[in-house]
């Protein structure tokens, strides 16, 4: 039989896949998130005819002699080209405004990679993207409050879950508050208990060359004014660890009293001071928690899946470093979880499951998993997701070729059915 006729054979089942490989881009072309292949040619075999031989004193060299037996598919390859952010409006959808995926489990546990940030909570309080797998990150470990009054910072301390060490309790706030003692009377700070709200005033005085205030606090309300009482008739101002009431007097008197920070008081005097010549008084709003985070960025045993453990929450938003914070019913900004982000060393050899789901397999490198805009990863931006990166120009002009190459294959078995014929035909 004709080499050719095999050559033919092998040429259309190349150029068949390549079909494949483009109709695959094409019909993804508003895939969300997809990332587009190409299929690359490689000759097969080749049978040597004659061999190289070296050139002697009375004859010269010769080189060899190949007949090849056609072509087949050597690579396909994904291609991770970044592309476009594609605005949703939806605040919950976000986009990897560089490199790295998403980090997604389904029930049985198994990982899976994406780029499609399609995210929203269950009614379980579980972070899920679109397929209903869990949206895994970093649970919060502590917390901290801040608020401004004016220009200046107030940090509250540090509040660690299920601990208590002695410190009275506001509703899941640990609250220390300073007064300057040499300036009582120009200074105070007065606590709304219920709604978390802070009504400072800050004396002009304040602004000595000392600096900062870091006098502790002798001079505290005997009551709060509009706290709960318990059966006893005493005031109740807050849950401990095990849920039981903690009341008034026993806050009081076992509460360290320790400073809460004041920033952004300039030293100096207060005339020469930009905004603090007069007296200043200011009600916080909202206090603000800061966070930190269970293992954020050291290792693959701390990304867990995300629930909501604050209750009913409004106006969830993401920054761009992965934090996920929500309105509480009391008007407070509460901190959720931070998303995870995975940076895959080689994204090529990730392996496609569907859903737009990658998979890590050999090739890949080690993985390395931590919050956006760290490890080269890049920043994460909400209202909008990741566009296909399918360049229909590039895929049309490629499926013109293909089609032409495949003719082209098919012409090569005509003309070899041809010769086969006549070779038949020579005795009749």
């Amino acid at each position: 039989m004709l080499r050719s006729l095999f050559s033919g054979v092998t040429g259309l089942k190349s150029h068949q896949t390549r079909m494949d490989v483009i109709g695959n881009n094409i019909a993804n072309v508003n895939t969300y998130g997809f990332k587009s292949s190409r299929a690359t040619f490689r000759d097969v075999y080749y049978q040597t005819i004659s061999s190289a031989t070296n050139a002697s004193g009375n004859r010269g060299g010769s080189n060899a002699s190949q007949i090849g037996y056609g072509s087949s598919v050597g690579s396909i390859d994904i291609l991770n080209g970044r592309t476009g952010f594609a605005s949703t409006g939806r605040s919950m959808d976000l986009y990897i405004d560089g490199e790295g995926y998403f980090v997604v489990k389904d029930g049985a546990g198994n990982e899976r990679l994406t780029q499609v940030g399609t995210f929203s909570f269950d009614g379980d309080g579980n972070l899920t993207d679109g397929n209903g797998n869990f949206v895994c990150g970093y649970s919060v470990a502590s917390t901290q409050s801040t608020t401004n009054v004016g220009t200046t910072k107030i940090t509250f301390g540090n509040l660690t879950d299920g601990e208590k060490n002695g410190q009275g309790y506001l509703d899941g706030y640990q609250i220390e508050v300073v007064k300057d003692t040499a300036t009582a009377t120009t200074s105070k700070v007065d606590i709304d208990l219920k709604k978390k709200k802070i009504t400072v005033t800050l004396g002009a005085d304040n602004m000595t060359k000392g600096g900062l205030m870091t006098a502790l606090t002798t001079n505290w309300p005997t009551t709060p004014t509009d706290g709960d009482k318990d059966a006893s008739d005493n005031y109740i101002i807050g849950k401990d660890k095990d849920g039981k009431d903690v009341l008034w007097s026993d806050w009081s008197t076992s509460f360290d009293k320790s400073l809460i920070k004041v920033d952004g008081i300039k030293s100096g005097d207060a005339s020469t001071v930009a905004g603090y010549a007069d007296d200043v008084t200011a009600t916080t709003g909202k206090i603000t928690e800061e966070a930190n985070f269970e293992g954020d960025g050291t290792g693959k045993e701390n990304v867990k899946k995300i629930i909501n453990t604050k209750g009913e929450m409004k106006n969830i938003s993401v920054g761009t470093d992965g934090t996920i914070t929500g309105e509480g019913t009391d008007g407070t900004i509460q901190i959720i979880g931070k998303i995870a982000v995975a940076n895959v060393p080689n994204p090529d050899a990730l392996q496609h499951e569907g859903n737009s789901y990658y998979k890590a397999v050999a090739n890949t490198g080690d993985i390395t998993y931590t919050s956006a805009g760290n490890d080269s990863t890049g920043a994460l931006r909400s209202g909008g997701l990741e566009q296909s990166n399918v360049d229909l120009a590039n895929e049309f002009s490629d499926m013109i070729m293909t089609q032409r190459g495949f003719q082209a294959n098919s012409k090569i078995i005509t003309v070899s059915d041809e010769m086969l014929e006549t070779l038949v035909n020579l005795k009749r």
